[in-house]
Formats: C-alpha cells, structure tokens, sequence
C-alpha cells in the first residue's frame, strides 16, 4: 500500500470555492451590484473621470466579450516522399523554410514535424524490426 503523495481524486474539486466565497457571492447578488454591474454603472457615468471609466471598460470586458476560440487554417507545403530518412530530412528541411519565411506558423510548422517524426519512428521500427529478424536468423 501505498503512503503520502498525491492521489486521483483526492482534495478539493477544481473550480469549487469555499463557504467564505459562496458567501461573499450570495451577498453581492442579493445586494444587487455584482462586481460586473459595478464596473458598468461606472462606465456608464458620465461624470465619472475618463480613466476611471476606461479602467471599468477594461476590466469589465472580458466578462461581457470572451475571446473568440482560435480556428485552424489548412496549410499546404510541398514535401518529398518520407518514406525514407533521406526524404524525411528533405521534409524537415522545407517545414523549416516554411516558417522562416512566415508562409506557416511555429505552430502549424510543430504539427507538421510531429507528423513527420511519427513517420521517422515508423521507418526506424521497421528498420530494427528487419535486422532483429536478420539476426535471429543467422543464430538458428
């Protein structure tokens, strides 16, 4: 049996919050001025200081407009044939060019090596796959 550490499942559930804020929360709400509705009002004030109002802005908009989730692009780039390690190290090559010249993210560039290094391991596993069968061949 295991001893001490951190164990699955153990501890508070994330995203939950204690009674002490539960509290807080509940009074706010029943008040009627949340922290967002504050800002607002502030903002709506016209006789309010300019950066006070700008401040307001700021911080009540990330409430009111979420960033928008990033989409993906198809990206096309022109690669050799990676069936071997020779055409492998021509892909990586021409990914790198690719994002040195900025026609493909680091980002997108890192999916495209991922897959081409997946390649590589495939052809590597096949490679020690046939010499561990030439070898065992040779004992018999």
């Amino acid at each position: 049996m295991s001893r001490g550490g951190a164990r699955s499942g153990a501890g508070r559930p994330v995203g939950s919050i204690n009674r002490r804020s539960a509290e807080t929360l509940a009074d706010a709400f029943a008040a009627g001025v949340t922290p967002v509705e504050y800002m607002l009002e502030v903002l709506r004030d016209d006789d309010a200081d300019q950066k006070r109002r700008d401040w307001a802005a700021e911080k009540a908009a990330v409430y009111l407009h979420p960033r928008p989730a990033s989409t993906d692009r198809t990206v096309t780039i022109d690669l050799p044939d990676t069936s071997t390690i020779a055409g492998v190290d021509q892909a990586l090559d021409r990914i790198i060019a690719a994002m040195a010249l900025g026609t493909v993210s680091p980002s997108e560039g890192q999916s495209f090596i991922s897959a081409i290094e997946a390649r590589r391991k495939a052809i590597e596993t096949g490679d020690l796959l046939a010499r561990i069968e030439a070898l065992e061949a040779t004992k018999r």
